[in-house]
């Protein structure tokens, strides 16, 4: 007899939005109480059906939430969900907030129509740009003041679909929404917290109960730094008596116990607003939001700097103007090579980034995380070979911010140190464009590391020095090799190697000993790193007998005697080999991180990628008749996530597989499987197509039938012997694989390298992204002969791992490198 779930009705607005909002958090709930279920009940609202005035003008408070809060006082509903931005500053007696969501993508973005050309200058007509709010209008005003601001309602789907009819420019909306629709495509430009303030409360998810009942199994969705944030910026509005609809505005971050919030008070008897920024204790964040309040609504009659608007202007009526800026610059360091080493707050901003500007100085493992979809340019800059210069890199970064981008100036090591950081600053703060800096391992702590040498030392010296060996262009400026001999430190020297004879022969010259341990540095912190250790004054000859190249530090110290001892880079397993991984970005991470570990300087150059298929009707059928299948067998671990995210996509319960035996051809599938908590009965000795479809040959039997969910370049290995024995089956397609379109980001593909394959696919693709290269110089491990085959057509140097799987093509690289 099935058990009785208790039934739990829950409020929604009926637009796909707040639908698939609520679904969001049901989904949570239900992966952490599977003892309940929900019912879901929408209804429209009053600002819902009042579309054709802003919301300022409808005036009135909770417009978007009083049908709701009627039927939760009068039990229709258990709870709500709101977005909590359209929710009222003030809750009705009895129906407080019981819930807050964590908090999504908080920054509004600029949308741009698809299937038209873009407005530019030269168009002779305004910029229009959509919104219906004025909270946004007020500060974008100030970023475009040629625009004219357009009123814009409905719900997400409509104001795109007015957008593409050519009605705006241009439309402002929230990114959270258009993420949590699947619709992160049409996010064109991100307006930064400091360009453009967001709602009180947006991206944050408020469930509404009745007070007196027990919503404890909302623990799961709740999140107290989220909670806190919402108090800060609500406190912040509430206190200024504003609203969902009012051009106040707030944003709170959490920083470890802090809040630090930034907020915007705008008067309307003069049409004045001011920006400000306090920062205070998270448990005290309704204080600290009326403490900033205060302080705004003090200064705002006062201050001559604060932004000023027309009373009562409509939305149609912003000055026309020279267009500025809502572009932004973040100058990232990206560690020595590494890509270990690089940030994880420089990893997020190149992640969100729209164009990237980089030189050879970044690890082409890091050059790999470039988003696909961003703008790059390679400015090029090697030791002695600048094929951009530095002025025309400087105006790159100010003409493709001043085009409202996300840009990213990647830069090897730290951009402050000796990376000419600050001159690229200089024009962008001198057009005033916003910019934020984001610190990276400089070579001078991380490359000695990688060497053995601790550049400080207490029984060896208490300083480190770092000294550019590079002249400016024009100058007779040299170094002061009096200063720098007498100094009781550690000196590194960056682009010296040029240099080098030059620097010993100085500090020799200047009174150092003849003896002082000296080291050169080749390519740090990679599998191709070298050291030459000596003395000062013999290490320009034994670099010139190594034949050391650029890049390369220079480390001049007692702590240079130490790398012999505290060397450990080069003795891992794996410590002198680069492995470049071709298989698809969302099932690589894992054999990525077993070889880092063993010390590989590991690239992820995805070669295909695979998707799920929409509109499936073949597997609708299978879904449909599932009770007629005996068996289902799986040829891969995508195959596997595809067939159950599309199970659970059609509402379709699990135990609907009782009685269904199960297949994988390897222990890759095998694990997929036992995820979703099956256990594969039957899987091949041989991790082959042909061996699957034999054993399934002798195992199906008579009468039975078997579903076989796989690609949709599904090879005839495994049916083959199916159709010989004569067995009933389906093959359904369940995911596409793609062939990658990228060109390897200007990645050199070397002789010593190691390039894995994992499929015929992977190899096929790795010969699309180079065109032009001699396979014959690629060494390539192959998991199977299927995918040897394809490899030698291209005369590759084919190594088949023993086994189809991780482990033994871990364990073949280990062999090989001995």
């Amino acid at each position: 007899m099935a058990e009785n779930k208790k039934v739990i009705r829950v409020g929604s607005r009926e637009s796909r939005l707040a639908v698939e909002q609520t679904m969001l958090l049901l989904r949570q709930i239900e992966k952490s109480h599977p003892e309940l279920t929900f019912e879901l009940v929408t209804m429209k609202t009053t600002g819902d059906m009042i579309l054709d005035r802003s919301l300022d003008q409808v005036g009135g408070k909770g417009l978007f939430v009083k049908e709701l809060d009627k039927a939760l006082r009068e039990k229709q509903i258990d709870f709500s969900v709101h977005s909590l931005k359209d929710m009222p500053m003030e809750q009705p007696e009895g129906m407080p907030i019981v819930a807050f969501s964590g908090r999504g993508e908080v920054r509004d973005v600029l949308v741009y129509p698809r299937g038209r050309e873009r407005w530019s200058p030269d168009c002779g007509r305004p910029f229009v740009i959509g919104t219906s709010s004025e909270r946004r209008r007020l500060q974008l005003a100030a970023m475009f003041p040629e625009a004219e601001f357009s009123l814009i309602r409905g719900n997400v789907l409509t104001r795109l679909k007015k957008l593409d009819e050519g009605k705006y420019d241009a439309i402002v909306l929230a990114a959270a929404g258009l993420i949590r629709l699947g619709l992160s495509d049409r996010i064109d430009t991100y307006l930064e917290p400091d360009q453009v303030i967001p709602a009180a409360g947006q991206a944050i998810l408020a469930v509404q109960g009745r007070t007196g009942e027990d919503y404890s199994y909302l623990d799961c969705i709740a999140c107290e730094s989220a909670r806190q944030e919402a108090e800060a910026e609500r406190g912040f509005v509430r206190y200024l008596d504003g609203g969902c609809s009012s051009p106040i505005a707030a944003y709170a971050v959490k920083e470890g116990e802090l809040l630090r919030l930034r907020g915007l008070y705008y008067e309307e008897e003069t049409g004045r607003y001011l920006t400000g920024e306090l920062t205070g204790p998270a448990e005290e964040a309704e204080a600290l939001g009326i403490a900033l309040a205060k302080k705004l609504q003090a200064s705002v009659g006062g201050r001559t700097s604060c932004g000023k608007v027309r009373p009562g202007a409509p939305l149609n009526a912003c000055p026309a103007g020279r267009r500025t800026s809502c572009g932004k610059v973040w100058l990232v360091g990206a560690g020595p090579s590494d890509p270990g080493l690089f940030t994880l707050k420089g990893q997020k901003v190149l992640s969100e980034a729209q164009v990237v500007v980089y030189d050879r100085l970044v690890g082409p493992a890091i050059l790999q995380m470039m988003p696909e979809k961003a703008e790059k340019i390679d400015v090029g800059k090697r030791s002695g070979d600048h094929p951009v210069p530095q002025e025309e890199i400087n105006r790159i970064l100010l003409e493709k911010a001043r085009e409202g981008k996300r840009v990213v100036r990647l830069k090897g090591g730290d951009p402050f140190v000796f990376g000419r950081g600050g001159e690229e600053l200089e024009l962008l703060a001198e057009h005033h464009i916003p910019f934020e800096v984001v610190p990276g391992v400089t070579a001078a702590a991380a490359v000695p590391a990688y060497a053995g040498i601790p550049v400080t030392h207490r029984d060896y010296c208490s300083s480190v020095h770092l000294i550019t060996a590079h002249k400016k262009r024009g100058s007779g400026e040299t170094l002061d090799f009096d200063t720098l001999a007498k100094l009781d430190g550690t000196l590194v020297f960056y682009m010296g190697l040029s240099a080098l004879g030059d620097i010993c022969r100085g500090l020799v010259a200047a009174g150092m000993e003849e003896d002082m341990p000296a080291a050169v540095l080749e390519r740090g912190t990679t599998a191709a790193q070298r050291r030459v250790v000596s003395t000062v004054s013999r290490l320009p000859e034994e670099a010139r007998k190594e034949k050391i190249q650029s890049p390369a530090l220079i480390v001049v110290g007692k702590v240079c005697s130490l790398s012999e001892t505290f060397r450990w880079a080069e003795d891992r397993p794996l410590g002198k080999q680069r492995i470049i991984v071709t298989r698809p970005k969302k099932r690589s991470r894992k054999m990525a991180d077993r070889l880092t570990a063993l010390g590989a300087e590991v690239i992820l150059l995805p070669a295909i990628e695979t998707e799920p298929i929409g509109n499936n009707e073949p597997l609708e059928r299978a879904f449909s008749q599932l009770e007629t299948y005996s068996w289902i067998a799986f040829t891969s671990a995508e195959g596997v996530d595809c067939f159950f995210d599309k199970l659970y996509e059609a509402g379709i319960d699990i135990r609907n597989l009782s009685g269904i035996r199960f297949a994988a051809i390897g222990p890759a599938t095998e694990k997929a499987l036992a995820k979703r908590g099956i256990f594969a009965e039957v899987k091949p000795t041989v991790y082959t197509g042909e061996a699957l479809g034999t054993l399934l040959a002798e195992q199906v039997g008579p009468g039975e039938r078997l579903l076989l969910p796989r690609a949709d370049i599904g090879t005839e290995q495994v049916t083959a012997p199916l159709l010989a024995a004569g067995i009933a089956f389906d093959d359904v397609a369940v995911y596409r694989t793609e062939l990658s379109d990228g060109e390897g980001n200007g990645l050199d593909i070397r002789p010593e390298d190691i390039v894995t394959f994992t499929s015929a696919s992977t190899v096929r693709g790795f010969v699309r992204m180079f065109p032009g290269l001699d396979y014959r110089k690629v060494r390539g491990l192959c998991i199977g002969e299927q995918t040897a085959k394809e490899a030698e057509q291209y005369g590759i140097q084919v190594i088949v791992s023993d086994r189809a799987d991780m482990d033994s093509m871990v364990e073949k690289l280990l062999e090989i490198v001995k």
